[in-house]
């Protein structure tokens, strides 16, 4: 019987890899601006001294010959989680927009959670983690700290506006 689990679960690791990887080791080069499909470390540009990952070659051809329109939709929001909320509270951004989550904590570890998007960050003092999804989906949604940070964690939220 043993056998047969041990069997099954190096079954299911083939399969299924990126059940036993960590979220943050999933993709670290974002998605692509111009997809927003999962970028790859294998496609890149360096544009005005930033470097860009894209899921394709073809993408990079498109971003080259108007990158202002593709970078113009990359969000980038600094967000700083604290006892008992987070600055900024409410994120408004638009449909179609690429949000990255740049996210810090002022005192205890934190987590930045959006259900909706299957968003869930966490953070400790001093670092920052970053976060990056694809704003498809219209309306408001909740931010909620999925990391005890104290008394007042229940009360902890934010909120992400899409237009």
């Amino acid at each position: 019987m043993k056998k047969i689990i041990i069997f099954l679960f190096l079954f299911v690791s083939l399969l299924f890899p990126e059940v036993h990887k960590h979220p943050e080791e999933k993709n670290n080069y974002g998605l692509c601006p111009v997809l927003g499909e999962p970028a790859s470390k294998e496609f890149s540009y360096e544009y005005k001294g930033k470097k860009y990952y894209f899921c394709c070659q073809e993408c990079i051809e498109k971003f080259k010959k108007t990158p202002e329109r593709y970078i113009s939709k990359i969000k980038e929001i600094n967000v700083e989680a604290f006892q008992f909320g987070y600055l900024p509270e409410v994120i408004k951004v638009k449909k179609g927009d690429i949000v990255r989550i740049m996210l810090t904590t002022r005192d205890v570890p934190h987590g930045f959670m959006i259900k909706e998007y299957d968003i869930d960050v966490k953070v400790k003092k001093g670092e920052t983690k970053e976060s990056e999804f694809l704003a498809d989906k219209k309306g408001e949604f909740d931010i909620i700290c999925s990391v005890y940070c104290g008394k007042g964690h229940g009360k902890m939220k934010g909120k992400l506006i899409v237009e």
